[in-house]
């Protein structure tokens, strides 16, 4: 009976190993991210499609804003205007010593992130999406956008408390 158990426990362990070895093998195949809270479906964040317009590749920007992300749970500027059809790459850097992100979208996009976060405590990892990006500390990324539609839209950052302190700006879109 001893030599059976053993024998079962050398069995599993090993059926174990393999299937350890054989889930990390680097393919693509798409594994669910433990920090995601449940329910929440972050593939439609990485869409193309949005009202406001979609993004581009930065070689076709008409226009260069730059934008810097502050401890002080601000965005400086605070606003900009563009005009629909014109393709603007915003070139955001955290100039403060926590991290930051962007985050360009709707009022009801950001509503509905701020939720998310909130529900999550923070605790997710946030990963770089079309309209979104992370930004550590001293850090300056680009996100360039062809905007199609007139109208408010907002950016945010979406830290622990960063946005209902007020962190966020407007882009005003003439048409």
């Amino acid at each position: 009976m001893k030599t059976y158990r053993s024998r079962l426990i050398v069995a599993v362990m090993t059926v174990g190993l393999i299937i350890a070895a054989c889930s990390s093998d680097g393919g693509t195949d798409e594994v669910p991210d433990p920090t995601m809270a449940e329910g929440m479906d972050m593939q439609d964040q990485g869409t193309d499609d949005f009202s406001f317009g979609s993004p581009v590749d930065g070689a076709e920007a008409d226009q260069v804003i730059e934008i810097t992300a502050t401890d002080s749970l601000s965005f400086s500027p605070e606003s900009v205007v563009v005009e629909s059809g014109q393709i603007v790459t915003f070139r955001v850097t955290n100039g403060g010593a926590i991290p930051h992100d962007f985050t360009l979208g709707t009022q009801e996009m950001q509503d509905e992130h701020e939720a998310e976060m909130v529900e999550m405590s923070g605790n997710m990892e946030m990963h770089d999406e079309p309209n979104m990006f992370s930004l550590e500390p001293g850090e300056t990324k680009e996100m360039t956008w062809h905007f199609k539609d007139s109208g408010p839209i907002i950016f945010g950052c979406h830290q622990p408390g960063h946005y209902a302190a007020g962190m966020k700006g407007s882009v005003v879109i003439n048409s």
